[in-house]
């Protein structure tokens, strides 16, 4: 398992404090100016250096100073001349999606080109509507960044997905959920920590895991969650879509499961997020999907109860769709068909947009898988050294 040196970090501002830090700091600048009488500058006189783009946030005596970022500073606050949509040619996407540390792209013509549109639409769009304000994590680059390699860096597309990502998080009161996974979860978010002290926030979503069990965490010795990493120090993810109980599904309600599907989908996220920053570097998911006992042909005879318990795993899936892009690494599919005859499972298992991440493994999966992932981060069953959980008992 990859290693993650617990180290102390202090609380990040949040996007609506920098705002506020910003607001005031260019108020009182302003009042300056207008105070202080105007005064000719001798013709010889120095000038003065150049700002960056992006200058940092004011420091503030009450505020805790934040720990070096991977990525720039949250938005100003104060409209800006809008940023023309950028065009990139075939040659410069493949420079964009050839990785680069986040610490580095503010180094970048190229990224800071795409970077700048990005923020200039999401602070537009802030400014129209200030509750789309996003949390730091929305408004981070690292966030803005998946949305732009999710639509091939055509930044017209990137944006909108983007924004209308804050809105589906302000109609399902996503900024909440995440204030309660980070609450419930300190030393992971805030000291560095390499498990979660609540991976599952309550009986409800202890009830979903129970009916369509998947596996990022596996049991530490405090209670809470070590997380799962492949070699590379990307979250590992494994599901077994068989193992999954879609009358149990269904007896839960949709509300209720679509409620616990969401919370799922922001913690994951926001552990990609804090892996990322710790990193330095973009972290995704590498998802291993488990086909045995998957069918071509879903049984006709199925009760009501199963089919509509397989209509809302799947309506669950099209909803945080375009809310979270680009998390995927690579999608392993153990245990697989044919390549001839899996496409319908693939097509119903992957997202379009990742499908071309996919490797697709027969029996014999074990020597691929396991360069991958250490035998140590995997269940016994896929030949590691961890307890196999609920997912292979049926």
């Amino acid at each position: 398992m990859a290693s993650l040196t617990p180290q102390p970090m202090s609380p990040r501002p949040t996007y609506e404090e920098v705002l506020r830090l910003r607001a005031a700091s260019a108020k009182q600048s302003a009042e300056k100016m207008a105070a202080a009488p105007a005064a000719a500058a001798p013709a010889n006189a120095p000038q003065p250096p150049p700002q960056p783009p992006h200058p940092p946030p004011p420091a503030a005596a009450s505020a805790p100073a934040p720990s070096p970022p991977a990525v720039a500073p949250a938005p100003v606050a104060a409209p800006a001349k809008p940023v023309a949509e950028p065009a990139f040619t075939d040659a410069e996407v493949e420079v964009l999606r050839t990785p680069l540390a986040p610490s580095e792209w503010c180094g970048s013509e190229l990224h800071e080109r795409a970077l700048a549109y990005m923020r200039s639409r999401r602070d537009a769009a802030v400014l129209a509507d200030p509750s789309l304000a996003p949390t730091v994590e929305m408004a981070s680059d690292l966030r803005l960044w998946r949305f732009l390699v999710a639509t091939a860096f055509k930044g017209g597309d990137a944006a909108s997905m983007y924004v209308e990502a804050l809105r589906w998080r302000k109609r399902n009161g996503t900024d909440a959920t995440r204030a309660d996974l980070r609450a419930a979860n300190p030393s992971f978010f805030t000291a560095r920590a390499t498990s979660l002290e609540m991976p599952l926030l309550n009986e409800q979503d202890a009830a979903v895991f129970a009916a369509r069990p998947r596996t990022f965490f596996t049991k530490s010795a405090g209670g809470g969650g070590e997380l799962l990493l492949d070699r590379a120090g990307n979250l590992l993810f494994i599901e077994v879509p068989a193992s999954a109980d879609a009358a149990a599904v269904c007896a839960l309600g949709a509300d209720a499961f679509l409620a616990a599907e969401l919370r799922t989908q922001e913690l994951l996220q926001l552990v990609l997020d804090e892996l990322s920053t710790r990193q330095d570097r973009l972290v995704l998911m590498f998802r291993v999907l488990d086909l045995a006992g998957v069918s071509l042909t879903p049984n006709p005879f199925r009760s009501s109860d199963v089919k509509k318990g397989e209509g809302m795993v799947k309506s669950a899936g099209k909803e945080v769709r375009d809310a979270y892009p680009t998390t995927t690494y690579k999608n392993c599919l153990i245990n697989a068909p044919a390549a001839s005859i899996a496409g319908p499972i693939v097509a119903a298992l992957v997202p379009k947009r990742s499908r071309d991440k996919t490797m697709l493994l027969g029996k014999d999966y074990a020597g691929e898988l396991h360069s991958f992932v250490a035998p140590s981060s995997l269940p016994k069953k896929l030949g590691g050294e961890l307890d196999n959980g609920n997912q292979w008992k049926k």
